[in-house]
C-alpha cells in the first residue's frame, strides 16, 4: 500500500490502517533519530510551508522534519501580508504557482475548507496545517501517537476533551479519530462552546458513545474543590446532571477514571468580544488541586499554545505530556512527508478502500451557510455538497449542514 501523491486535509482522508502505518513509521523515525542516524530519504525534495495564520509548533516541526529527512524547505510565514494574497491573489492561483517550486505543500489558512480547495488546484500533495475552525489532521496524528506511545494503545482508553470544542480545529479531527479507534470519549465545554453539529453527526455514524457535560467550573477555596455541573439537553444525548457536587463528587470520579485529559484554549481569534463571557473564561482550568484527584498514570495533553486554562504549576508533574506531545510532531511529520513523497512504502497490504464522498447533483443555487467557508470568500469556488438525506446536505469543503426543501 502506498500513500504517494495523496493529500491530507481531513483525518478521514486516511483509513485506520493508513493512520497506523504513519504511526508505525514514526516509531522507526524516532528510534533512528535517537541513535543519531542520518535519514536522507527526501534528499533533493522541497517542502513549501505557507501559513496565513501564526504557528510555532506546526510550521517549525514540519520544517525540522523535512531537514532531518535530507530535504530542503521554503518557508512563507504571515502570508496574508507578505504574499501576493495581499494584492488579491486567490488560493487557486497561489498553489498553482507553488507547485512549480515544491514537491509537497503545507498550508494553514483562516477559512474553513481552504486547504481542500487548495488541494483541488495542486498537482503535488497538499497537507493541511489547519483550516479555520474546521480540522487539523496532522495534530491528530501526533496526538494519537502520544496516546499510543505513552499509554500503550488507543482502543478502550478513556479520554476527556475539555475547553472550546466548537471553534478548536484540533479537537474536531481528534474526536473523530478517537471514535474510529475505539476510545471512550467525554466532552466538557461551556454552553455554546460544545462540539459543532456536523462533528456530532459524524460521531453518530461511528456509533460512538459520547458523554457530554456543559460546564466545568472549578472554584478552589482553602484547598476545597467544588465542581458546578449544568444539565445537558436531551437533544445532545449527554449525561443529565443535577447541580454542584463536593470534593468527592463527580469530578473526583471522572479524574480517577480518565486515561487522558486533553485541554484546549479559548479560540479568541474566531470570537467577538460579546461571545467571550465569564462562564467561558472560568469553565475549564487545570491546576494542582485537580491533579491531586487524577490518576497517577493519567496524561495531561494540550495542542498549545496555552492561555489561562493550563496552570504553569502543572508543568513539573510527570503526567504533563504536552511538551513531549509537541516533540513527537517531528517524527510523526517525518513519517507523513516520507510516505506522501513515496520515499517509503507503508509495509502493509492494501487495506479497505477509503469511502469517497458522493457529491449531490442538482443543487444549483445552494450556498454553504457557514460564513467562514472558503466557498463564500473565493469567488471562483463552486459550492459542492454531499447528500446526507433527501432534506440535508453536507458542505464538501467545511462539512456544515444545509437543510433543503
Amino acid at each position: 500500500m502506498t500513500l504517494a501523491g495523496r493529500d491530507l486535509i481531513s483525518i478521514n482522508d486516511f483509513s485506520n490502517e493508513e493512520i497506523e502505518a504513519v504511526l508505525n513509521l514514526a516509531d522507526e523515525m524516532s528510534s533512528a533519530l535517537e541513535k543519531g542516524k542520518r535519514l536522507d530519504l527526501c534528499q533533493g525534495k522541497e517542502l513549501y510551508t505557507i501559513f496565513y495564520e501564526p504557528s510555532t509548533r506546526t510550521r517549525s516541526s514540519f520544517e525540522t522534519a523535512m531537514h532531518r529527512l535530507g530535504g530542503t524547505v521554503v518557508s512563507h510565514a504571515e502570508a496574508q501580508v507578505t504574499s501576493a494574497v495581499a494584492k488579491g491573489e486567490s488560493i487557486a492561483d497561489t498553489v498553482r504557482v507553488l507547485e512549480r517550486y515544491a514537491d509537497v505543500i503545507v498550508m494553514r489558512h483562516p477559512l474553513d475548507g481552504s486547504t481542500r480547495l487548495a488541494a483541488e488546484h495542486s498537482s503535488v500533495p497538499v497537507i493541511s496545517g489547519g483550516d479555520g475552525a474546521h480540522e487539523h489532521p496532522t495534530q491528530t496524528l501526533l496526538d494519537l501517537y502520544t496516546i499510543r506511545k505513552e499509554k500503550g494503545a488507543i482502543r478502550g482508553k478513556s479520554v476527556a476533551l475539555c475547553g472550546d470544542l466548537r471553534h478548536g480545529r484540533t479537537v474536531h479531527s481528534l474526536v473523530i479519530a478517537l471514535a474510529r479507534f475505539g476510545a471512550e470519549i467525554t466532552c466538557i465545554a461551556p454552553p455554546d462552546f460544545e462540539l459543532p453539529d456536523h462533528i456530532r453527526d459524524t460521531l453518530k455514524s461511528y456509533r460512538c458513545k459520547l458523554t457530554e457535560y456543559e460546564s466545568l467550573e472549578d472554584i478552589v477555596t482553602e484547598g476545597s474543590l467544588v465542581l458546578h455541573q449544568a444539565k445537558t439537553s436531551s437533544r445532545r444525548g449527554g449525561a443529565r446532571l443535577t447541580g454542584p457536587c463536593g470534593q468527592e463528587g463527580f469530578m473526583t470520579f471522572l479524574l480517577k477514571n480518565l486515561d487522558v485529559l486533553y485541554f484546549t484554549r479559548l479560540q479568541r481569534e474566531r470570537l467577538s468580544a460579546g461571545e467571550i463571557g465569564d462562564a467561558a473564561e472560568e469553565s475549564y482550568r487545570i491546576n494542582r488541586q485537580l491533579l491531586e484527584k487524577s490518576r497517577d498514570d493519567a496524561l495531561i495533553m494540550h495542542p498549545m499554545p496555552r492561555t489561562g486554562e493550563l496552570a504553569y504549576e502543572v508543568d513539573q508533574d510527570k503526567r504533563a505530556a504536552y511538551f513531549r506531545q509537541a516533540g513527537y510532531g517531528v517524527p510523526v511529520r517525518m513519517a507523513l512527508i516520507a510516505l506522501l513523497l513515496g520515499a517509503v512504502e507503508t509495509g502493509v497490504s492494501e487495506g479497505p478502500k477509503r469511502k469517497t464522498p458522493k457529491l449531490a447533483k442538482d443543487v444549483g443555487g445552494v450556498r454553504c451557510l457557514n460564513g467562514r467557508c472558503v466557498t463564500n470568500a473565493e469567488r471562483y469556488a463552486t459550492a459542492k455538497f454531499c447528500q446526507v438525506n433527501p432534506q440535508l446536505l453536507r458542505c464538501y469543503y467545511c462539512d456544515w449542514m444545509v437543510q433543503v426543501a
